[in-house]
Order: C-alpha cells, then sequence, then structure tokens
C-alpha cells in the first residue's frame, strides 16, 4: 500500500517531459532572476551571462517544435520595429538595453505555446507564478523594496508588482477548491495591500484603487468579495497605521489633486508628454526609435528652444537620460503609430482570450483537467484583473519594457486559448466522426433489410 502512495505522489513528476520542464525553469529565470540573486551573494555576473546562453536552445527547440498558432504577429511587428531602428537611433545602448527583453519574451512566449498541451501543465506554470509574489514580496515588505533586484528595488516597480499579484491571487483565492491555495492566495492579497501602500507610490496605490472597483464588479460571488474586501480593507488600513503614523500616506496621496500639472512631478510628467507630442508630430510612423526620447529631446528640441522649459528641467538636454513614465506616451513617441498599433492589438487579443475562456464549453473542459485548482473563470478573470492592474500603472511608469508582467500575464492567455481551442475542435471532430459513423452502420443495415 505504501509502495502505491509513493508512485502514485512521484507519478506526476516522472512524467513530466524534459522539454517540458526546460519551460519550467525558463520562466523560473524570467519571474525569480535566481542569476542576479546569486550574483547579489557574491557569485558574480557568471550566471547572469550563462542564462543568455539559454536561449540558444529555446531558438533551436522553436526550430523543432514551432506552431503557427503560436505565431504571434504583434510581438513580431514589435521586434522588427527594434531591428530597423538599431542601426539608426541616437543612442543604441538604450536600445539595447529594452530589445533583449521584448525578444526573450517573444521567443519563450512562442516555445511554450507551442509545447505546452495541458491544463495541467500551464497550472504548474500558473502555480509557480503565483509563488513569485510572495518571494518578491516577503522581501520587499522586509526591505522597503527588493534592494537586489534590478527593478523591485524601486517603489514605482513594487507598488504595481504586488498589485498586479494581488489581482491574480484573489480569483485564484475565489475559484480554487484547494484550501492551501486559498489561504496562499489570500495572504498574496494580503501582502499586495500592504506592499503597494509602502511603496508610496501614487500611481500604484491608484491602481490599486482601479483593481478594487474591477473586483468588486465583475466578481461572481458578490457575498464572498464583502468578506474578503472588507479583510483588505482592514489590512490597508492597519498597514497605513503602522507605515505612515503621522499621516504622511494620506499628504502623499492629496497631493495627487494638489499638484495637477502645474508642480511637482505632475508638472513634470506634463512637460516631458508635450515634448513627446512634439517629437511625435514630426515622426509620427515609427516614431524617434525604443528607448531614444531622451537623446533625440536633447538634440532636435533644444535646437529650437533654449534655457529653462519647466517640470524641473533647465534645458531639453536635461532630458536626455529620463523615461516618460507612461508607457503609451513612451510607445508613441518611440515606436510611432506602427509600435501603438503593435500595443492596441496584443490588448485586443488578450481580451478576446480571457471571454474565450469564460465560455460554457471551456468552462467543462478544463473543470475536468484542473483537479479542482482554479476553474476557466476565475482563471480569466485573475489574468483579466491583473492586465487591468499593469494597464493603469503603467500610466505613471515605465513597465513595458523593463517588466515581464504584460508578457507573463498575456502568455497565459494565449497558451491557455490555444488548449482549449485545440481541445475543443478535437471534441467536434470526435462527435462528427462518431455520427458519422453510427449513419454508416445503420444505413448498411437498412440495405441488407431491403434485399
Amino acid at each position: 500500500m505504501t509502495g502505491q502512495r509513493r508512485d502514485a505522489k512521484t507519478a506526476p513528476f516522472e512524467k513530466t517531459p524534459r522539454l517540458v520542464t526546460f519551460i519550467y525553469i525558463m520562466w523560473v529565470f524570467v519571474w525569480y532572476d535566481p542569476d542576479w540573486f546569486l550574483a547579489s551573494l557574491g557569485a558574480g555576473t557568471v550566471f547572469v551571462k550563462l542564462y543568455a546562453f539559454l536561449y540558444i536552445p529555446v531558438l533551436i527547440l522553436l526550430m523543432k517544435h514551432l506552431r503557427r498558432d503560436a505565431v504571434f504577429w504583434p510581438y513580431l511587428l514589435m521586434i522588427g520595429i527594434f531591428l530597423v531602428w538599431m542601426p539608426f537611433v541616437e543612442n543604441r545602448g538604450y536600445l539595447l538595453n529594452l530589445f533583449p527583453k521584448v525578444l526573450q519574451y517573444s521567443l519563450l512566449t512562442a516555445l511554450t505555446v507551442s509545447v505546452l498541451d495541458t491544463p495541467k501543465q500551464v497550472i504548474t506554470l500558473l502555480k509557480l507564478f503565483l509563488f513569485h509574489f510572495v518571494w518578491f514580496g516577503v522581501q520587499g515588505l522586509a526591505y522597503s523594496g527588493v534592494p537586489w533586484h534590478q527593478n523591485l528595488s524601486n517603489p514605482d516597480s513594487l507598488g504595481p508588482f504586488m498589485t498586479i499579484g494581488l489581482a491574480c491571487a484573489y480569483y485564484v483565492a475565489m475559484g480554487t477548491e484547494i484550501k492551501k491555495y486559498r489561504y496562499l492566495s489570500i495572504l498574496i492579497c494580503l501582502m499586495g495591500v500592504a506592499g503597494t501602500i509602502m511603496s508610496f507610490a501614487r500611481g500604484a496605490v491608484l491602481g490599486l484603487c482601479v483593481v478594487f472597483a474591477a473586483l468588486a464588479v465583475r466578481t461572481q460571488n458578490k457575498l464572498a468579495f464583502l468578506g474578503v474586501g472588507g479583510l483588505l480593507v482592514v489590512a490597508a488600513s492597519i498597514s497605513i497605521m503602522i507605515i505612515y503614523p503621522g499621516g504622511e500616506f494620506w499628504v502623499e496621496m492629496g497631493s495627487i489633486s494638489d499638484e495637477g500639472v502645474s508642480s511637482g512631478t505632475g508638472e513634470q510628467r506634463w512637460v516631458l508628454w508635450k515634448s513627446a507630442w512634439e517629437l511625435f508630430r514630426e515622426y509620427p510612423i515609427l516614431g524617434v526609435g525604443p528607448g531614444n526620447f531622451g537623446p533625440n529631446a536633447a538634440q532636435f528640441l533644444s535646437a529650437r528652444a533654449g534655457g529653462d522649459v519647466g517640470g524641473g528641467f533647465n534645458s531639453y538636454a536635461n532630458m536626455y537620460g529620463i523615461a516618460l513614465h507612461n508607457d503609451y506616451v513612451q510607445t508613441m513617441v518611440e515606436q510611432g503609430v506602427v509600435g501603438l498599433f503593435a500595443l492596441t492589438a496584443i490588448f485586443v487579443r488578450f481580451f478576446k482570450c480571457v471571454r474565450f475562456l469564460r465560455t460554457a464549453a471551456v468552462q467543462e473542459f478544463w473543470a475536468s483537467q484542473a483537479e479542482g485548482f482554479v476553474d476557466s473563470t476565475s482563471l480569466a478573470l485573475g489574468l483579466e484583473a491583473a492586465m487591468l492592474a499593469v494597464m493603469v500603472t503603467s500610466v505613471f511608469y515605465p513597465q513595458f519594457y523593463i517588466n515581464n508582467w504584460m508578457w507573463s500575464i498575456m502568455m497565459f492567455a494565449l497558451v491557455t486559448t490555444k488548449i482549449c481551442r485545440k481541445n475543443l475542435v478535437t471534441t467536434t471532430l470526435n462527435q462528427k466522426a462518431t455520427l458519422s459513423s453510427g449513419f454508416h452502420r445503420g444505413h448498411s443495415g437498412k440495405a441488407r433489410l431491403v434485399r
């Protein structure tokens, strides 16, 4: 009996194909950054450099396993913009800071969609995704940021990250039948509230409010939302009182309306966005090149006007190394109408995917395969809420091209949709074959009776 239990427990791991395991490992590198973590412990950057070489087997595997439905043309269009601009941009180094991530996430998404073919494999990936909010959340709360991380050490990244974690985890908590994952997801929600508040980032807090409102509107179980939502509000209140006992939090949040576009960071953003609009009007098709707003503003706008331009900038030359703190404006000025079209296509496809995941046929199929981890509707709503958090906070902070969040959430939507659609097509074909076989048998029987 003991041997049978041991076999039952180890079988899922033994049956995991090596290629699928490789994909899990690659996403662990994307989400957990173990190479950078080891570097922070004194291991040097050798593992960071070795990680880049892992994309050689990714390319080789893609050549062998690439499926047509894994080719996502908006990603190809975005990669094309980077390649077209590479020889011509003012500062190629800025472009090369962004391009490797865009290329890596696109290739890994294509391989994931090509290879994964069961809900159980997606669920394993989703669990890894959920756990990374705990991994970074604990460090972020303990140290007011993740000190060794290249992005999450900055509150402007940590705050949105925690909000995204809350958005995704809430629906897992609502949609799972497994208690330990329900409790884990609620813990992530609580950490998400505390981490967003601790980040002291106004845009992240605004994103949290929008996500919370979306949860209230979209959640299917209103009574459960009242319970969990009330717990999150209490957690938020306690966090504010403990972290900011002097009322600094409310003063900072109130400055959103006080500053407007006439002072502080509000004025700075407004000056940057107006400058971006001027450049976009001159280069509307492909923009000025990825990552190159600052160098172009410093060169071309400085030639037209000197002196103080407002927002704390003594001249346009001071904008050289500045990001726009708005991914939509950044895409507009740096990739033009073509880049905006690609970005819009990504979001349109995403919302089509999550709508498909809520259909009755998908719900039935997913329920038969997911082993109670999460139903397809909750999964779809969780991805939708997480993407909403990304979209809202990206109005205030650069994220699309420096963090993996949009790409990761899109990957889940694409691979889950592919698996469900493939299964439904197969089921339909099998049903037609069964009906056709029954018809022929019946027709043959009638013929014999006539004779």
